[in-house]
């Protein structure tokens, strides 16, 4: 019995202190994809086999609003499908910059609206893109997995021509093998800029919708892990610091990359969907 007891104090001394009735919890882990200008890497995985330095619009809001809730700030990039995948499958994943839509809105939980963009078409030159019933018949680019496909999908679109990163479709629109092209328009001026592309060929159409970009998270997470996101979001824009990476972005000088440096998705995947 006095050795049982020994072994009990010895166990008792080594456990981790924590308060009574208090458990160690897990950060939010935080999942993002080649999303520029939102989310990216330079230089990006397509140019690359060692990681890039992490950038975006949203990565930087997001950054400073983990400084503030007491989170490391580590944001995992991995493939846009994946960290949708995580998301809506697994616990405690925050995903950035997730756009919400009807199709998605009961799949997370929003967090905190961290930009406002326009969906909006865009076709080269002679396409009608007054509307979406202009280029229902015509090779339209979107984002795969992303909400823009969703909708031409619901709406019955049958020439899609979805690829993995944004800057594919920029240059699908260059070599003139889509008419048309359907995402945000901060993504759609990155992307061109990014292929060096020239805008001024380009016509800006309809205004699908506006497309609100927002750090969401898995269903189940917690009201006070939401709420300290919200809160910490609200004082950056009381501040001004939210101000400050919106207009340092609106500034970003973006550096072609040429086509003999990119090593991964060479050619677009949409053939045979």
């Amino acid at each position: 019995m006095r050795i049982l007891t020994l072994l009990l104090a010895a166990l008792a001394v080594c456990a981790p202190a924590s308060a009574p009735g208090q458990a160690r919890t897990k950060e939010l882990r935080l999942l993002a994809a080649e999303l520029p200008p939102y989310t990216f890497q330079v230089p990006p995985a397509s140019v690359s086999e060692t990681p890039g330095v992490d950038h975006g619009l949203v990565l930087e809001v997001v950054g400073e609003m983990a400084r503030r809730v007491g989170h490391s700030g580590l944001v995992e990039f991995v493939p846009w499908g994946e960290a949708q995948r995580l998301a809506q499958t697994q616990p405690n994943i925050g995903i950035l910059a997730l756009t919400r839509t009807p199709e998605r809105e009961a799949r997370y939980r929003w967090l905190a609206r961290i930009v406002t963009d326009d969906l909006i078409l865009v076709g080269g030159q002679g396409i009608d893109v007054a509307s979406l019933d202009k280029v229902r018949e015509r090779p339209v680019g979107v984002l795969a997995r992303s909400g823009a496909e969703a909708l031409l999908r619901e709406r019955g679109f049958s020439r899609i021509k979805a690829q993995p990163e944004e800057w594919m479709n920029a240059r699908l629109m260059q070599q003139r093998r889509i008419d048309a092209w359907l995402a945000p328009r901060l993504m759609v001026i990155h992307a061109m800029r990014e292929v060096g592309g020239n805008l001024a060929a380009l016509n800006f159409g309809e205004i699908v919708r506006p497309s609100e970009i927002y750090l969401a998270a898995s269903k189940d997470l917690p009201d006070a892990e939401a709420e300290k996101w919200a809160k910490a979001l609200a004082a950056m824009q009381a501040d001004g610091s939210y101000q400050r990476i919106v207009d340092e972005y609106g500034r970003l000088q973006i550096r072609p990359i040429p086509d003999e440096l990119r090593r991964r998705f060479a050619q677009p995947v949409w053939e045979g969907r």
